[in-house]
């Protein structure tokens, strides 16, 4: 737990995806709000699949959001690229993975160019726009290799703008069926379908999100909690065990050297207390 805990790791916030690279000493069940994409960096990592309690060893994996599953990574670095369950990015990679064992993706031919980008980002310590563009080239696939791209229901597009405009407004669901003229019912279904999780869970993972950006800016987490939309401590701490695996003071503790990259300057956690 000390080499972890010692261990430099590295967070990127873009619009477009989350990236975290480095130790990653979760085991506990969680269920994300977005889609994981994860590779090994020095060797393979375990996924078990709550559902079925199944275990599948391989270098990479792709999670849908709203897969209840346990990270066991033997020690090993891991990439942890979060994507939006809508994002384009998400289904070009479904197309170049190998398999599909119960709800996850498993193995595809780039893992190893993929990990070695993920290295170089982390030991380098790339500047946004740099980690951005190796891992536009590295890691996900051009539209020749996979250029299918699924249409999603423009309505459930505007339901994510609409969250993503203010995640601190709780708007019914009865209020968002009206904003896109349908039923709550079909609102709710077609959400989950196309998502993965329920709207609820997405506006809680992108309250998440939008707490992380408040702490490049100086803020203190609860102050980045609150203003994210979190009615209080333990609402946030709820969400963040459930979708992390961790309590937000074990993450401080886990990542005294991690580095947070937004938009402007990079900033440690320490300069973040």
């Amino acid at each position: 737990m000390t080499l972890l805990m010692e261990a430099r790791s590295i967070l990127y916030l873009w619009e477009r995806c989350s990236l975290y690279i480095g130790a990653y000493p979760v085991s506990s069940p969680i269920t994300q709000g977005s889609v994981s994409f994860l590779v090994g960096i020095d060797g393979p990592i375990t996924i078990e699949q709550s559902c079925t309690e199944k275990r599948v060893c391989a270098n990479s994996f792709l999670i849908p959001a709203g897969v209840t599953f346990a990270i066991d990574c033997h020690g090993n670095r891991l990439a942890n690229c979060y994507l939006d369950p809508c994002s384009e990015d998400f289904f070009r990679l479904k197309q170049i993975m190998d398999e599909h064992v119960e709800s996850i993706f498993v193995g595809n031919s780039k893992e190893f160019l993929q990990a070695a980008a993920f290295e170089k980002i982390l030991c380098q310590s790339l500047s946004y726009r740099e980690a951005e563009h190796l891992l536009e080239f590295a890691a996900f696939p051009t539209r020749i290799q996979a250029p299918k791209r699924v249409e999603v229901d423009v309505r459930i597009i505007d339901v994510i703008n609409i969250i993503k405009n203010d995640p601190t407004v709780n708007l019914s669901i009865k209020t968002l069926a009206k904003r896109v003229n349908v039923s709550e019912v079909t609102l709710q279904r077609l959400f989950k379908a196309t998502t993965g999780v329920s709207i609820r869970r997405f506006r809680l993972w992108h309250r998440l999100f939008v707490t992380a950006i408040k702490l490049t800016h100086g803020c203190s987490i609860t102050e980045a909690a609150v203003s994210a939309g979190f009615s209080d401590a333990p609402h946030f701490n709820h969400a963040v065990k459930s979708m992390l695996g961790m309590t937000p003071s074990s993450i401080i503790q886990l990542t005294q050297n991690m580095t947070i990259v937004s938009g402007g300057k990079p900033l440690t956690v320490n300069e973040l207390r």
